[in-house]
């Protein structure tokens, strides 16, 4: 409809998260609309910080009659059912907007990216937080008139250009799209901000909406470089349907700590693996053990952390990611706040046992922080950050090593017992290592978790002749209730209600 009067406004929502440049993306269609003599009012509603939901921007655009007597009078805010065209710039942003009823089958063209960031909820979840992406792109293409669904951001990256620039490309093919491709180049230009890449990306995107080109193939993932052949031969003698779990997990055990380590890791599940006679000739049991065994063995601490981001490949990514050229120099400050818990881990057990009752007689353990800004840049900086990660070769001494290794015993010799009893009991005995993650603070509600479903519901059973069966169906419930709550009273409704004699939920729903 470009050129033509209309006899309704142009609408169109855009929701876009912070630093993708939904403001410029807004401000190059009014900057278009203006170059051409379209009417045009745009209003944007911020966002809230760290994620929990993106900044919109929302747009109303006519090109109204030569006789017209007066202009239109243009909405303020979006209304359902009245929307052109909505943007998202990542695909739970576009689950929000169908959520909101804001795309509707009569009217709306969908254009969102299907890549994810991941919101704050889905990262501090203490169990499996994410959101299911297959159903937010199942309703997408049942509710919208015209989805248009891509990888808007992986373009943007072949491209070297910005995600903004792509999708104002795909709005601009819209029919009822009030400007010209010619208006919107000009507002490219005339705003003069990385002119070059945003006129390619706004092209990239008319092309790929076109069929013109199509989306760059994913690159393979790097290969592993730890984890020695003999180690990955020796996986070759578990079972097939597990081996490409303890492939994985030999490389994350080895590049954690050493070689020595992947054997202990492939000696853990030997045992294991020696009482899985799962049912139809499967071995989920050696399987879900392998997974959680090498989460658990690799955990998190400050050594951990300073070898993750002082290593080459993340420096060259961060390079990559904020399209330095070869001779331009990129600032990187890494933020760390270590308190007494991360400090007394590292050291000596016996030492790390004096920090930490020194720090609780006098109150400091949750309040005495060392807060450390390092450029990983600078010499200085990396230097530090290598040395921090040098201490790995000292960790197996640390006090924190030990007791994760205690735990991990005591979780590992449960779970052959508990298969004895029941196949069933024995891999929710193996799934209580979904319960163990995070750190500091998270890091004990999860151990806390651990002991409390251990000592009352796993250990007395594998310790009697008590239904393995039913006991499996409470202790999926009290793991269920333990990733729901971070205050813990969920779990406790579990054992209460489990001590009382009562009947699991799990058992309830499959009948």
């Amino acid at each position: 409809m470009t050129g033509k009067a209309q006899d309704r406004p142009f609408t169109l929502l855009i929701a876009a998260l912070g630093g993708e440049g939904g403001g410029l993306l807004t401000d190059w269609i009014v900057e278009a609309c203006r170059h051409e003599g379209v009417l045009v009012q745009s209003t944007s509603i911020p966002g809230v910080a760290q994620r929990t939901g993106a900044t919109t921007y929302y747009m109303e655009a006519m090109r109204a009659a030569p006789d017209a007597d007066r202009e239109p009078l243009f909405g303020l805010y979006p209304a359902p059912g009245y929307i052109d065209v909505a943007v998202a710039s990542e695909l739970v942003e576009a689950g929000r907007l169908v959520e909101a009823g804001f795309v509707t089958p009569e009217r709306t063209t969908l254009i969102a990216s299907t890549h994810r960031v991941y919101a704050m909820d889905e990262k501090t979840a203490m169990g499996d937080g994410f959101y299911n992406a297959s159903r937010v792109a199942d309703a997408a293409n049942a509710l919208a008139e015209t989805p248009l669904l891509n990888d808007f951001q992986a373009l943007a990256k072949a491209e070297r250009t910005a995600i903004n620039a792509v999708l104002l490309g795909a709005i601009s093919t819209h029919p009822a799209c009030p400007v010209s491709v010619g208006g919107i180049e000009h507002a490219i230009t005339g705003r003069g901000v990385a002119v070059d890449a945003n006129l390619r990306g706004f092209r990239a995107g008319r092309a790929l909406i076109a069929g013109e080109i199509d989306l760059p193939e994913a690159p393979e993932p790097a290969k592993a470089e730890t984890g020695t052949g003999a180690l990955h031969a020796r996986a070759e003698r578990f079972p097939a349907d597990a081996r490409d779990v303890i492939h994985a997990g030999i490389d994350r055990v080895t590049d954690f700590q050493d070689d020595a380590y992947g054997e202990i890791y492939l000696d853990r599940l030997d045992a294991i693996a020696a009482a899985d006679a799962g049912p139809g000739g499967r071995h989920d049991l050696t399987r879900e053990t392998a997974r959680y065994l090498a989460l658990w063995m690799a955990y998190e601490d400050v050594i951990r952390v300073a070898d993750l981001k002082s290593r080459a490949s993340r420096l060259a990514r961060v390079r990559a990611e904020a399209d330095a050229k070869h001779a331009e120099p990129v600032r990187i400050t890494e933020f760390l706040k270590p308190g007494v818990d991360e400090a007394a881990t590292i050291l000596p057990a016996a030492l790390g046992r004096r920090l930490t009752r020194w720090a609780e007689k006098r109150g400091l353990s949750k309040k005495l922080h060392l807060p450390l800004h390092i450029r990983t840049d600078t010499l200085w900086g990396y230097t530090l950050m290598r040395l921090m990660a040098g201490m790995k070769r000292r960790r197996r001494k640390g006090l924190r090593f030990a007791r994760e290794q205690d735990m991990i015993e005591r979780w590992l010799c449960a779970i052959p017992k508990a298969a004895q009893n029941s196949y069933a009991l024995g891999l929710e005995t193996a799934e209580c290592g979904r319960l163990v993650k995070g750190y500091s603070d998270t890091r004990e509600r999860a151990f806390s978790n651990f002991d409390r479903i251990f000592s009352v519901i796993v250990e007395p059973a594998i310790s009697s002749d008590a239904d393995g069966d039913t006991v499996a169906h409470w202790l999926r419930d009290a793991r269920t209730a333990a990733l729901a709550d971070e205050d813990g009273k969920a779990l406790e409704d579990v054992i209460s209600a489990f001590e009382a004699g009562g009947t699991p939920h799990t058992a309830q729903a499959a009948e």
